[in-house]
């Protein structure tokens, strides 16, 4: 009964009949203080290889019914050997975490196996998928696991703390309502957090098909012509609307949406082509086009730090990327002015490194430094191209502002306005000088990604 907990959750995550077990036999080798001399199959994690969707996959899920889930030096070298078979594989690891600490009977031993653990993490960052899902525990050293891998999904209720919330001594509030999922959801950004067991796993199941099972040309006709709904692109202050409507079979995955919404991570695929997706939102919108919450006008340090963390991701999987800008400055909070200029830096600077096609796509008007950050391709190097919605504003900033300081005493100060707007702010201005390659109709915009991901 002991084991039946973590071999379901392996049993609901592959595809059926695909579960081969490594390691069955492996148990404790340890006698000391207060652990009995008995024989504990598994050592408490239940490690093996499967497939999902056909697609070949290691995995490993942990039970805390067994030596009160904690890690010892056998169940952590199990983890570790499965990521050194990965490695040789290329094939993703995915590992369900539920686990209660160290075991204290084992001390160094104990950690000395779990530091290969991460060795073996950091070796196969870039060259295969890691992918966490926490289901009960995730506490102390081993939170560095999920941190270590590409994407966490965490269930409602589950725990994950390096400190436990009573032993946090400089904020009250923390020690009295914690709630460990909604603060690595929307505050840490650790991880994405699902209400059940069934839906993290589904999320999983559909992440590994997303970015493993790519095949260009895979759209029909009719698929490839579609246009993009005039609905959508009224929306133009989120683009998620967007992103789903230009997306094969409308499937935008979006990647931590609860964390910094006013920026935009996610994947989707342009004829059949993985493309990874980074855009701006100044509103959320419901699946009706209504609007349900304001989002903060402007670039943010934590919205560019998730950017950079996603275009990693990409550079690292060799992905290419496509941003959605609509980008008007930075926002007036204070946030801004403690961290931002560094966090648009690590933003910039991973764009930079991206290896693979660059595209971008300006829906909304866009000014200023947040317009270089977002769309520059001198900055972004490499083969990249901007495409423009017509009638969006792309410039230095707002005319009525520009008119203010260029001609503070000129009574014509609406003229000049009008005139600063035609001539420096006009998308097709932008296009003139060579900024935006081409200014596209927004029904065409499906049509013209997948040309551009094609050709790049």
């Amino acid at each position: 009964m002991a084991e039946n907990i973590a071999l379901e959750r392996i049993e609901k995550l592959l595809d059926e009949g695909s579960f081969v077990e490594l390691g069955a036999y492996v148990s404790a080798r340890i006698t000391d203080f207060s652990v009995k001399n008995q024989s504990e199959p598994s050592d408490g994690v239940i490690t093996g290889y499967g497939q999902i969707e056909g697609t070949p996959v290691f995995v490993y899920s942990q039970n805390r019914d067994v030596l009160n889930g904690t890690i010892g030096e056998m169940h952590a070298r199990k983890i570790a050997d499965l990521y050194d078979k990965a490695m040789r594989s290329g094939a993703p690891v995915i590992g369900l975490i539920d686990c209660g600490g160290f075991r204290l009977q084992e001390s160094v031993d104990a950690l000395e196996s779990f530091s290969t653990v991460l060795s073996q993490q950091m070796a196969c960052a870039g060259e295969l998928l890691m992918v966490s899902g926490v289901f009960g525990v995730c506490a102390g050293g081993m939170t560095m696991v999920p941190a270590l891998s590409d994407f966490t999904y965490m269930v409602k209720g589950a725990d994950m703390f390096v400190n436990a919330p009573h032993a946090v001594t400089d904020d009250k509030q923390i020690a009295l309502s914690y709630d460990a999922a909604a603060y690595q959801n929307e505050v840490s950004g650790q991880a994405e957090v699902l209400e059940t067991e069934d839906e993290v796993i589904a999320k999983i199941r559909a992440l590994v098909r997303m970015v493993e099972d790519e095949e260009y040309g895979s759209c029909d006709q009719a698929e490839l012509n579609r246009y993009v709904a005039s609905g959508c692109t009224a929306n133009n202050a989120d683009a998620r609307a967007l992103l789903r409507e230009c997306a094969d079979n409308f499937d935008f995955m979006e990647i931590r949406p609860a964390y910094y919404p006013e920026m935009v991570t996610g994947f989707l695929k342009l004829n059949g082509i993985l493309v990874g997706a980074v855009g701006n939102a100044q509103a959320l919108y419901d699946e009706k086009g209504e609007m349900v919450k304001k989002l903060p006008k402007g670039l943010t340090a934590g919205g560019c730090e998730k950017a950079a963390e996603f275009i990693a991701f990409c550079d690292r999987a060799e992905i290419p990327v496509l941003t959605v800008s609509a980008a008007d400055g930075f926002a007036a909070v204070a946030e801004t002015e403690k961290s931002l200029p560094k966090a648009l830096a690590r933003m910039m600077s991973a764009m930079a490194d991206l290896g693979e096609a660059k595209v971008n796509l300006i829906i909304g008007d866009t000014y200023g430094s947040a317009f270089v950050a977002m769309n520059t391709k001198p900055i972004w190097s490499g083969s990249a191209m901007t495409f423009a919605w017509d009638g969006v504003k792309v410039g230095m900033m707002q005319a009525e502002k520009a008119a203010n300081i260029l001609f503070a005493k000129d009574e014509a100060k609406e003229k000049q306005a009008a005139a600063y707007e035609a001539n420096q702010n006009s998308v097709w201005s932008a296009a003139a000088h060579g900024v935006v390659d081409n200014v596209i109709d927004p029904k065409d915009t499906r049509k013209h990604l997948i040309m551009a991901f094609s050709m790049l």
